[in-house]
């Protein structure tokens, strides 16, 4: 983490608080719009860090599985919340032929049901890695073994196919398939793949380059796949009518250089996602923001902006005093979109509770 410069606006946080808007202290710059009201707010405590588990989000839904490995297919291995809190499905993710099931991941097809990723044990004691969907009764229906390759993040895209971020494990031999995106059809297996394994690798906390998708985002949109690469600090967009793939470097210098904690495509086709500080340190300061990604195909550098009113700064604590709590109502991350409202935690709410809201835009504020 870097430790910030004791500059004015340190020493306004210092002297009236330890939590401050950076947006209200500074001139009004291009913003991405402002957030509304709270739309409507719902309680996700059975799914939402129990056990300090961070269930996946998609599409309005919260979607919770456990680090375990299954012994069985009785036991329901995703649970579904949807939009009003409410568990709604419990997916039994098995592979024919599993003898023990492990996930790693889970999103939501259009329909509402569910699919996850993971790797299984069969009886000959190979350990395929798999995507399976189940039926909206939440029974395995349908299933693709990606041999070596660990879908970690993904998405269903608007044709049905799977899209997801992982990595080969192990490693493919020189010469062999090393792609980390990949588009997957539950008929026909592998469509296509992008992004080479050795273009993502990064010195991540380590001499050596390496990657893992963890952290990282994919998100499917209309027309579009967006993913957010952590080791590298890109964006990817994928047209999914051309099959197009465009990549820019991220400008994190309104984020202070931070990485992204979640990513999320509306339906009117802007992609917004949040940043923070990991961890907090004494004399360090946490920077917390949402922010739109605008890209230029006619750019390598892709731009954030900020949503006016989210982006706020906070000064660590210390042994002998602890840091204050983010004021009622900041912003502390997005969970994703849901049409054109994001979902999104804020500050002096319960730790579980995620609120929907709108981004309003400058073009709309002035009709």
């Amino acid at each position: 983490m870097r430790r910030l410069p004791i500059s004015g606006l340190l020493l306004h946080t210092i002297l009236f608080g330890s939590s401050v808007t950076l947006n209200a202290q500074t001139p009004a710059p291009n913003y991405a719009g402002a957030l509304s009201e709270p739309i409507r707010t719902v309680g996700y405590a059975e799914s939402i860090y129990p056990g300090g588990l961070i269930p996946d989000w998609d599409r309005g839904y919260v979607l919770s599985y456990g680090i375990e490995i299954y012994p069985s297919a009785e036991v329901a291995t995703v649970l579904m919340y949807d939009q009003n809190g409410t568990r709604m499905r419990e997916g039994h993710i098995w592979p024919t032929g599993a003898g023990r099931v492990r996930l790693h991941s889970a999103a939501a097809t259009h329909e509402g049901a569910i699919i996850a990723a993971g790797w299984t044990s069969m009886p000959d004691s190979s350990s395929p890695k798999f995507i399976s969907k189940t039926d909206l009764a939440g029974n395995t229906v349908a299933t693709i073994f990606t041999g070596s390759f660990v879908p970690q993040q993904m998405c269903e895209g608007e044709d049905g196919t799977v899209w997801t971020l992982g990595k080969d494990v192990p490693a493919t031999e020189a010469g062999g398939q090393t792609d980390v995106l990949r588009q997957y059809s539950f008929e026909k297996g592998l469509l296509r793949s992008y992004l080479p394994l050795e273009s993502v690798k990064a010195a991540v906390n380590s001499e050596t380059r390496w990657f893992n998708a963890f952290g990282s985002f994919v998100r499917c949109g209309k027309n579009k796949v967006a993913v957010y690469l952590k080791f590298t600090d890109e964006y990817v967009e994928v047209d999914t009518k051309s099959l197009e793939v465009k990549r820019w470097k991220l400008d994190l210098s309104s984020a202070d250089h931070n990485e992204a904690t979640g990513l999320g495509v509306a339906d009117d086709g802007r992609v917004y996602a949040s940043f923070r500080t990991g961890g907090c340190r004494e004399g360090d300061s946490v920077l917390n923001g949402l922010f739109e990604i605008r890209a230029d195909s006619r750019s390598s550098t892709a731009a954030l902006v900020a949503v006016k009113g989210t982006v706020s700064l906070r000064l660590c604590g210390s042994p002998e005093r602890a840091s204050d709590p983010p004021a009622p109502g900041t912003f502390q991350r997005l969970w994703g979109a849901d049409g054109n409202t994001l979902a999104v935690s804020l500050a002096g709410r319960r730790a579980s509770d995620i609120v929907w809201v709108k981004v309003i835009t400058q073009e709309v504020a002035s009709n």
